[in-house]
């Protein structure tokens, strides 16, 4: 019986602990997150579906840095227009270039 509430309390302590640490996860953390969820969206948005889950990585690296380029701009501000996401956020500037200028 001892060694049961032993387990319990160590158990508890443990979940505090990982529950502080979890409150100190950095932004970034929490913006990965996001932006995953909205790259999976798109995904369905726009009917992607890749190969193999390396070239789903290599796409959703791209998608993010494009996306961050697009949010950057658009805080700027200084700008008559603002930029959003469409269906070529997954290709870099040169494969974009390459498909529309053969």
């Amino acid at each position: 019986m001892i060694s049961t509430w032993k387990s319990i309390h160590f158990l508890n302590i443990c979940l505090i602990i990982l529950g502080l640490w979890a409150c100190q996860a950095p932004s970034r953390a929490m913006h990965e997150v996001s932006m995953l969820e909205k790259y999976e969206q798109w995904m369905i948005r726009y009917g992607r579906v890749y190969n193999d889950a390396t070239e789903q990585e290599t796409r959703f690296q791209i998608y993010k840095e494009n996306v961050e380029r697009i949010e950057a701009l658009n805080r700027a501000g200084n700008r008559s227009y603002t930029l959003s996401v469409n269906a070529f956020a997954d290709q870099t500037n040169e494969e974009f270039k390459a498909a529309r200028n053969g």
